[in-house]
């Protein structure tokens, strides 16, 4: 049985995690990902939303997967989970996490990949792998430090301990708080605006940010004279710069969810 489920909702396409009942990361969990996203490129989505079915969103890795393991096997394993990471980070469109429940270990590092989360009222996060003696395979430590630093990224990853979406919103680890009856539709609606919007200007947005935490703000200066002037060439910028000189700058804020950016 699939342990996720794929509908495309217009320009959207919605990714459900179904493996109940703790939605456990599993091959099955990471490999209908992968093939959810490759689906979302190959049907030219513009967003995608990263969901799960049930009580929680997702309570981490299945720990019998470690039973036994080998360091060589643990590898093999690490290395198909990194690259599913990596497939959601480099997603040509933006990716929104819809977090509810429990956000533990792996499943908080699937939503650090994303570009967005949103969490709904209750949920809880961490990454528990400590209390285990193990790290955060998947990179949750680093990420968590790109987004509220160092210090609060080890307190967490040393703890193991639970924190209320509201505190990870205030480290700016998360974007928003929802009531949990809204978590669905808010989560689509902000995909939906997105999808509206300059999808190749927000794909070239993704590459410079991630260019820069790897490699400082003065490379990521000279990989934007690659990376972000071909936009001119585009046509959903011609367009909207047109809109703009002949309709002028307030009236051009005012009608401006009327524009239609093709992706072109």
């Amino acid at each position: 049985m699939s342990q996720t489920k794929y509908e495309a909702i217009g320009d959207v396409a919605v990714v459900t995690v179904a493996n109940p009942p703790a939605n456990l990361f599993t091959a099955g969990v990471m490999e209908g990902l992968s093939a959810s996203l490759r689906r979302a490129r190959d049907e030219d989505k513009r967003a995608l939303v990263i969901q799960a079915d049930g009580a929680v969103f997702s309570g981490g890795a299945d720990v019998a997967l470690f039973k036994g393991t080998s360091a060589v096997q643990a590898r093999e394993i690490f290395e198909e989970g990194t690259a599913l990471i990596a497939a959601i980070e480099d997603a040509p469109f933006p990716v929104i996490a819809a977090v509810h429940g429990l956000c533990l270990a792996a499943g908080l590092e699937l939503a650090l990949a994303s570009d967005l989360i949103i969490a709904a009222e209750g949920t809880q996060f961490a990454q528990v792998e400590a209390l285990i003696g193990a790290t955060t395979f998947l990179g949750g430590a680093y990420r968590l430090a790109e987004r509220c630093g160092s210090a609060r990224a080890l307190e967490i990853t040393f703890s193991g301990q639970q924190y209320p979406a509201e505190t990870f919103e205030r480290w700016n680890i998360i974007n928003r708080v929802v009531p949990a009856e809204q978590l669905r539709d808010e989560a689509l609606a902000w995909a939906q605006r997105l999808a509206k919007g300059p999808t190749r200007a927000h794909a070239v947005t993704k590459r410079l940010v991630q260019y820069a935490l790897t490699h400082g703000p003065r490379e990521a200066d000279r990989f934007l004279l690659d990376g972000a002037t071909p936009l001119f060439d585009t046509r959903d910028m011609q367009h909207a710069v047109d809109l703009m000189l002949t309709q002028g700058s307030r009236k051009f804020l005012q009608n401006h969810g009327d524009i239609v950016f093709e992706g072109k």
